[in-house]
């Protein structure tokens, strides 16, 4: 056994996030963790690692010095990538060959334009490499795929199948879970529980579980509807006897204590009935709680011309690299744009220009002067100390109140509304991102990764939602269940070098 967890709990004020976390590592294990934005799965990461202290419990692992490679979900920032440039390049040659296998060679000749417009992808990769190449005992990888193409997921997934320690994947993406991991850890109420097999054996158990005690409630339900009449029955009997005592008995030598005792007798069985009740309630099976149903609730506009958007001989390049070059195309209202390719092809960029947030070399694109964007980036402010009350206190009371009452739609409690942004969850963050991108109507909705950070249960739901979203959409993604049920229509981005 490598690592123990016992009684593990963790707090944060009045909130307690883990509440008595059981877990067994092996050598060898792969093991997925999953649960809502929320839930405590980073929290949990933390403590493993040792970058933050548990307030109860026990951590025992049997080696004297155990080796663990993490990989962060902050392991993309700037100060990380300038330690990557400035030492790893140069002193370590295995993660000079991962980066290399994840599409990041040569590194050690990139200049420095190259470092200063890397894509998340790239961040991702030149993370997962410094982690790997360290060897670890036991790799914990926190949303590894996030923003990460095709290419780099398969290689990571053959990675792993060959990595002969233990891993703990942190991860909402389905099919990387069932091509890696051999049990499923969910986090729910602060509390895990340990299922055999992929995501997909999880989600099968999960809903026969949940089968299994609604049928339990529904027959508890009607066994406590039997006892509550047998309880007005019995009271009725009761009373009646009562009356009987004080009328029937009068004269009669002893029939009013014969009565009495009746009524007695009853009135025992009734307390006997209640009590029954009573505790049935208290420890009985409770209704299974339904899923989270977060709904995306857009409302696109349909008006203006049919042309929406116009590029016309377009040129993008960086040094020694050549996004796209002398390309043109253009989207109708109310298609539905796929946009996929390897990590640092230009798939960012692309919305960028489009944006006017950044110049092109050549060529002109045209959107219509009518149509309302709305742009969710992948990447995500960091150390925020205002609220999103706070942030929204100048609105209009009504646009206020219509935000909150997205947001909440969107799985996000209440409560959170006034914590600072920068101690929320990713996924929470993430969420909050979208909800505050698509508050009023729009015709052109541009995502960039939406689904990065978000749980399972809400890529489901942002996957119908887009569905049936009637404007125009440009998605950028790798998450393949995204792209099949919304993009009907896909654009593939290469990247090439000057000359090629």
């Amino acid at each position: 056994m490598l690592l123990s967890c016992r009684g593990v709990k963790k707090g944060f004020g009045e909130q307690m996030v883990l509440n008595g976390i059981n877990l067994d590592i092996g050598q060898g294990d792969r093991l997925g963790l999953v649960g809502r934005n929320g839930s405590g799965k980073t929290t949990l990461a933390n403590i493993l690692t040792g970058h933050i202290d548990y307030d109860e419990g026990h951590i025992i692992t049997a080696r004297r010095r155990l080796n663990i490679g993490y990989l962060r979900q902050t392991e993309s920032s700037a100060e990380f990538l300038l330690h990557v440039r400035d030492s790893e390049t140069e002193v370590n040659g295995e993660f000079q060959r991962l980066a290399g296998h994840l599409g990041m060679s040569r590194i050690m000749e990139w200049p420095q334009q190259r470092w200063q417009n890397l894509s998340g992808g790239e961040k991702t990769k030149l993370a997962l490499a410094r982690v790997w190449s360290s060897q670890p005992d036991l790799l914990i990888l926190d949303e590894p795929t996030n923003h990460m193409d095709y290419q780099g997921v398969n290689y990571l997934i053959s990675e792993l199948s060959n990595y002969p320690g233990a891993a703990i994947i942190i991860s909402h993406d389905r099919y990387f879970l069932d091509q890696t991991v051999s049990k499923i850890a969910a986090i729910e109420k602060g509390i895990i529980k340990i299922y055999p097999g992929n995501y997909s054996c999880y989600r099968e158990a999960r809903q026969k579980e949940r089968e299994s005690q609604m049928h339990a409630y529904q027959s508890q339900q009607k066994e406590q509807q039997e006892i509550q009449a047998n309880i007005a029955r019995l009271k009725g009997w009761s009373e009646k006897a009562h009356r009987e005592s004080r009328k029937k008995g009068e004269g009669k030598m002893g029939g009013k204590e014969y009565f009495r005792k009746k009524a007695k007798k009853r009135d025992q069985a009734v307390k006997s009935h209640i009590k029954r009740l009573e505790n049935m309630r208290q420890q009985g099976v409770l209704r299974p709680e339904e899923e989270l149903q977060v709904n995306f609730d857009f409302n696109g506009l349909e008006k203006g011309g049919r042309r929406l958007l116009e590029a016309d001989s377009v040129s993008k390049a960086y040094e020694g690299l050549r996004l796209f070059a002398n390309s043109s195309f253009y989207i109708n209202r109310g298609e539905k744009i796929g946009i996929l390719g390897p990590n640092g092809c230009g798939k960012t960029t692309l919305l960028k220009t489009i944006l006017g947030q950044e110049g092109l070399d050549a060529g002109s694109i045209f959107l219509s002067p009518s149509a309302r964007v709305a742009y969710v980036s992948q990447e995500l402010p960091q150390d925020e100390k205002e609220s999103l009350k706070d942030r929204i206190r100048d609105w209009p009371l009504e646009k206020q109140k219509s935000t909150f009452e997205l947001l909440v739609r969107l799985g996000i409690d209440y409560d959170l509304l006034q914590v600072a942004l920068g101690s929320l969850s990713r996924g929470e963050r993430m969420k909050i991102a979208i909800g505050l991108a698509i508050i009023g109507a729009y015709d052109l909705l541009m995502l960039d990764e939406p689904t990065n950070h978000l749980d399972l249960y809400s890529r489901e739901a942002l996957e119908e939602s887009l569905s049936r979203f009637p404007g125009t959409i440009m998605l950028i993604s790798h998450d393949r269940y995204l792209l099949n049920q919304v993009s009907p229509v896909c654009w593939s981005l290469k990247i090439k070098k000057y000359g090629g």
